[in-house]
């Protein structure tokens, strides 16, 4: 047990089986660089290397995964990364019905998994992440 990887740890630690010591993560929001896929990636690199954590949590902006649905947003200076919502695509029960299926490998969509590629590429491959996923009956 002693010298665990940080995958190790964490994979055991979801196991609930005994680790070295407990996992420890932190994480917060890059407000503007959240809107590209090079530049958040980056930053969660960065801060990986200088803290040097257990396990990366990526933290895209909170409209993400409905911006494709011409959900608007725009960030007002928060500290933590939330952005106003100023357009939402479902008002009504209805609207649900009416989404179409995205493409996961174009627009915002595409441009998280090009993030999630570059911190495959990026980050040691023991250090696991994880992508925040919003609930879309809050967002949209």
């Amino acid at each position: 047990m002693d010298g665990m990887s940080k995958r190790e740890r964490l994979e055991a630690t979801l196991r609930g089986e005994e680790v070295d010591r407990v996992p420890v993560a932190l994480w917060r929001h890059w407000p503007g660089d959240d809107q590209r896929a090079a530049d958040l990636a980056r930053a969660h690199i960065a801060f990986q290397q200088r803290y040097d954590f257990d396990l990366v949590k990526v933290t895209p902006c909170s409209g993400y995964s409905v911006e494709d649905w011409g959900v608007e947003t725009h960030y007002e200076g928060n500290t933590e990364g939330t952005r106003v919502y100023t357009r939402r695509r479902v008002r009504e029960p209805g609207d649900w019905e009416r989404l179409e299926v995205l493409d996961p490998e174009r627009g915002a969509l595409g441009r998280q998994l090009e993030c999630l590629r570059m911190l495959r590429d990026g980050l040691d491959p023991e250090v696991p992440f994880i992508q925040t996923i919003f609930n879309p009956l809050s967002v949209a």
